[in-house]
């Protein structure tokens, strides 16, 4: 008795045979200790370039913002929009 197409196809798509045993996986090789420390100093440096890039981006946000009040504010047409500050007078 023969198999029909759907087992056939099977077989081929899986590129083993019917009964063949899993594969097992290839055992980890030991862990480098000069590799582990490249890797922990490189993801470090990323951590720190990415709290770099958030605190400018916040900054940014600030600064802009403030710019946009007041751009809106002269635009409105009023004059006190950025008011001059002065040092108390010493006598």
């Amino acid at each position: 008795m023969t198999a029909g197409p759907q087992r056939r196809d099977e077989n081929v798509i899986a590129f083993r045979p019917r009964n063949a045993e899993p594969e097992r996986p290839l055992p980890m090789p030991d862990p480098d200790p000069e590799e582990d420390r490249r890797r922990v100093r490189s993801n470090l440096a990323a951590l720190v370039f990415a709290g770099l890039l958030v605190i400018v981006g916040l900054y940014l946000v600030r600064v802009l913002a403030e710019k946009s009040r007041l751009e809106d504010c002269l635009m409105s047409g009023r004059t006190n929009c950025a008011p001059i500050q002065t040092l108390p007078r010493t006598d």
